[in-house]
C-alpha cells in the first residue's frame, strides 16, 4: 500500500494523487490534520509511505516555530515505524537543520556556501563577527525554517557603517511577520530590529539560533544573477529549474521569474559537476532517496556549491503543469512498478 501524509488540496497532494491515477496506483491519503489531532503510527507498518510537509497559513515567525517543533516531534514518532519511506523521518529531519547539515557536507568534501557564524544573533554580536572577518555581505537564516522564512540579505558598508537588508520579513507591533514579498530596508536603526527580533524568537522558542553565510556572488543571465533547484531523486537528477531574480533571495515564491535550465546553455562540464555535487550531497545523508538541492555558480568561475538542501523540495510548478515527471517517478518506485 501506498501512503501519502499531506495536505488536503495542496498542490502537492493533487498531482501526486493524479500521477497514481494515471498508473493505477491506490494511494490513501492522511492528511496532517488528522495527524495533529492525534494519530495511530501503526496504520503506516508495512506500508510505502511519502511524507509531505505541512501547509501552514500562519505568517507570525514566533508561531510558526511552535508548529514546527510539533512537526518535528512528529517525525520523531513517524521514525518508529516498520515502513518504507520515501525519505525516512529522520533523514528529513537531518536536512532540515541547516547547520547540522551544512556541517556534514563540508566533513564530506562536498563544496557549500561558506558559513560566517554558526550563531549569528544578535545584530551587535553578528556585526562584530562581520568585521573580524571581514565578510561584509552575508545571509542570515534560522536553523530549522524552510522557504525563505526568516532569511535575510544583509550588507555592511565597513567605511560609513551603512547597512542594506533584503527579506521576506516584516516587522509589525514588536512581531516579526513573513510575506510573499521582498522588503529592502536602508536604515540601520530598522535593520538591527529586525535581526534582534529574529534572533529574539530563536531564543524565546529554545530553537537552535541562528546562522550566517557568506552572501557569494552567483552567475548571471541577461543580467540577473541566478541559482538552481535541483530535484534529485533515486540516484538522478529529476528536474532542474533555475531560480533568477534582481535582488539577493531567489525563492520563486516571492514574485521571482523561473527560467528553462537549458536556456543557460551551460558546457558540459558545468553540467557535470553539478550532477556530481548533487549526487555526492545526497551520499552524506542516510535515507534520503529524493531532495530539493539548491545550487549556485559562482560569479566568473561557474564552481558550483550547494547553499542548502530540502528533504521535502519537490515542488516544482513547471514539471506539475507540463509532465508531472517528478510525482510520477515517485509513485512508480513507491508502488514498485519502477
Amino acid at each position: 500500500m501506498v501512503i501519502l501524509i499531506g495536505g488536503k488540496g495542496s498542490k502537492r497532494t493533487e498531482y501526486f494523487l493524479k500521477a497514481a491515477e494515471k498508473q493505477g496506483v491506490p494511494v490513501q491519503l492522511i492528511s496532517w490534520e488528522e495527524i495533529f489531532k492525534g494519530f495511530n503510527y501503526r496504520i503506516l507498518e508495512g506500508a510505502a509511505v511519502k511524507i509531505d510537509p505541512p501547509s501552514y497559513k500562519i505568517t507570525e515567525l514566533g508561531i510558526m516555530q511552535e508548529s514546527l517543533s510539533a512537526y518535528q516531534d512528529i517525525l520523531k514518532g513517524m521514525a518508529l515505524c516498520r515502513c518504507t519511506f520515501l525519505n525516512t523521518p529522520e533523514a528529513i529531519l537531518n536536512v532540515l537543520d541547516k547547520r547540522a547539515a551544512k556541517r556534514e557536507l563540508a566533513k564530506h568534501m562536498v563544496p557549500v556556501t561558506r558559513m560566517v557564524s554558526e550563531n549569528a544573533g544578535p545584530a551587535s554580536q553578528l556585526i562584530s563577527i562581520m568585521e573580524d572577518k571581514r565578510e561584509y555581505s552575508v545571509f542570515i537564516k534560522p536553523v530549522n525554517y524552510s522557504g525563505a522564512a526568516g532569511v535575510l540579505a544583509f550588507r555592511l558598508n565597513p567605511l560609513n557603517g551603512r547597512m542594506k537588508l533584503y527579506t521576506s520579513c516584516c516587522l509589525d507591533k514588536g512581531k516579526l511577520y513573513n510575506t510573499k514579498k521582498l522588503h529592502v530596508i536602508d536604515n540601520n536603526a530598522d535593520i538591527i530590529n529586525i535581526i534582534d527580533s529574529l534572533a529574539g524568537i530563536c531564543s524565546a522558542h529554545n530553537m537552535p539560533g541562528l546562522i550566517a553565510e557568506r552572501w557569494h556572488p552567483k552567475d548571471s543571465f541577461n543580467g540577473r544573477s541566478y541559482d538552481l533547484r535541483v530535484v534529485y531523486q533515486y540516484g538522478r537528477i529529476s528536474y532542474i529549474v533555475v531560480r533568477q531574480s534582481d535582488g539577493p533571495v531567489t525563492n520563486l515564491h516571492l514574485n521571482n521569474q523561473a527560467v528553462d535550465f537549458r536556456r543557460l546553455m551551460l558546457p558540459e562540464n558545468i553540467v557535470s559537476g553539478i550532477e556530481e555535487i548533487c549526487s555526492n550531497a545526497m551520499s552524506v545523508f542516510k535515507g534520503l532517496d529524493m531532495a530539493g538541492i539548491d545550487v549556485m555558480l559562482d560569479k566568473g568561475s561557474r564552481k558550483p556549491r550547494i547553499i542548502e538542501i530540502n528533504g521535502q523540495g519537490d515542488l516544482i510548478y513547471q514539471d506539475i503543469f507540463s509532465g508531472n515527471k517528478i510525482y510520477s517517478e515517485q509513485v512508480k518506485m513507491l508502488s514498485g512498478k519502477a
